[in-house]
């Protein structure tokens, strides 16, 4: 940045230095022009009122009159005097612009260049009351054969004006830096800045308010997390060390012969029913993880959630026979993009809940329709229902409001975390409505 500026100062000044020398020449060079034209007129006014009163006779004193050239020239064109060249040699003037002008007007002045001597002269030439014309005429520099004059000088300060400029730049440059470079970003407002430099500081002390705060949240997200962790690993080595016990010590009554030989399929029965929860737990655990690290590659496509309702229905029909349940779809065909593996998950499991947390002979209704811009998937229950402050945590992993009723039902803590994932997974909000001894209900609004 140091260097950047110190460029852009060092062109600027050096710029407006060459360009302030050129305007100041040109102005001088302008200005003695003009001022050789009021020479030329006066020393011509000087000339034509001496030969009015003196006659001709008075140019023949000025035969080494060296400062301007004077000419006479009759009304024809033909030179009757020059106080440099003899008139004889000297061509006819009659067109010449000056003395053309001084005939008609009686007074008339030109500038003529020479390429070889890279000058111009300059003649203003007075009509004489007898017709003849009177021309004087002085030679000046042009501005290239000035600057070759001057070319030594010219360079010297010309690079005067560089070392100056080199100077200026640099120590305008570190005085403009150094306040910038001594901000303390951490703490901007505890040093003098440039008023300039107030809204850069002020987005600069936002920012890292903004970045501590979100530092403390993260701080707060990350120990609730590993708490979350925590507790989670807990959760789980108790959820498996439940049915790997009982797997166990019934394996092992049978290992010793403990057992009646009309007792062991009753204990047959235990070992499979302990392994076939150790298996739902192991793969709702699977599940979670995969949701958790966004390792679901499933297709989304077209889903009818009328279809999967009523094919949730069939398979769970004799569960809830038992019980006197009955299973009911009231809704409509509703179709949503989505992946019907998760949604099948998340009827199942939101299904499942119902029949186990209900009362015996009671009903479970799901229904599926269309809101406006919104699908709205809804299963309600007539069961047993769930305390005020247990709403917002049904849905965190291994939470159970009744763990005594939940051994009973053989859940595994798990199915409405997998609900809030895969809801989560389709954009989708939910919504729990639910009251004791009355029953529950479940809206997920796609």
């Amino acid at each position: 940045m140091s260097s950047k500026l110190f460029k852009s100062i060092f062109l600027a000044s050096i710029s407006v230095f060459l360009l302030c020398f050129t305007l100041i020449f040109v102005v001088l060079y302008n200005y003695f022009s003009y001022q050789s034209w009021d020479l030329l007129e006066h020393e011509s006014d000087f000339l034509a009122s001496a030969i009015e009163q003196h006659g001709t006779d008075f140019l023949s004193d000025m035969a080494d009159y060296d400062s301007s050239r004077v000419t006479l020239i009759d009304p024809y064109g033909k030179v009757l005097f020059d106080n440099m060249s003899t008139p004889e040699g000297m061509e006819n003037h009659s067109s010449r612009e000056e003395f053309i002008s001084a005939l008609k007007n009686g007074t008339g002045r030109s500038q003529r260049y020479s390429q070889t001597l890279s000058k111009k002269t300059t003649y203003y030439a007075v009509r004489l009351s007898d017709g003849n014309v009177l021309r004087v005429s002085g030679s000046q520099y042009t501005i290239l054969t000035m600057l070759t004059d001057i070319i030594f000088p010219l360079v010297v300060i010309i690079a005067l004006a560089i070392l100056l400029s080199v100077l200026f730049a640099a120590a305008v440059s570190r005085k403009i830096i150094r306040p910038i470079t001594n901000i303390d970003l951490d703490e901007p407002y505890s040093r003098d800045v440039y008023e300039e430099l107030r809204p850069f500081i002020e987005k600069t002390h936002a920012q890292n308010r903004q970045i501590q705060q979100q530092m403390v949240e993260m701080k707060a997200a990350h120990e609730k997390q590993d708490s979350m962790r925590r507790e989670f690993t807990a959760n789980v080595s108790h959820e498996l060390k439940t049915p790997l016990t009982a797997i166990s010590g019934t394996a092992e009554i049978l290992r010793d012969g403990l057992v009646k030989p009309e007792d062991i399929p009753h204990f047959a029965g235990n070992i499979y029913k302990e392994s076939q929860r150790l298996i739902v737990l192991v793969s709702d655990i699977m599940k979670l993880s995969q949701m958790d690290e966004d390792a679901i590659s499933d297709p989304m496509e077209p889903i009818d959630l009328g279809e999967i309702c009523r094919d949730v229905i069939s398979r769970l029909s004799s569960h809830a026979k038992r019980r006197g349940i009955s299973l009911e779809y009231l809704g409509e065909d509703a179709e949503i993009l989505g992946s019907k593996k998760l949604l099948d998950e998340m009827i199942f499991n939101l299904c499942d809940n119902a029949i186990k947390y209900n009362k015996d002979n009671g009903s479970v209704t799901i229904s599926a329709q269309r809101d406006g811009e919104h699908t709205i998937l809804t299963v309600s229950d007539t069961g047993i229902g769930i305390p005020n402050d247990s709403t917002e945590r049904v849905f965190e992993r291994f939470y159970r409001v009744d763990k005594s009723h939940s051994k009973e039902t053989g859940g595994t803590g798990l199915g409405l975390a997998i609900v809030k994932h895969a809801a989560r997974y389709h954009n989708a909000e939910i919504e729990l409505e639910s009251r004791l001894g009355v029953g529950t209900r479940i809206s997920v609004i796609f």
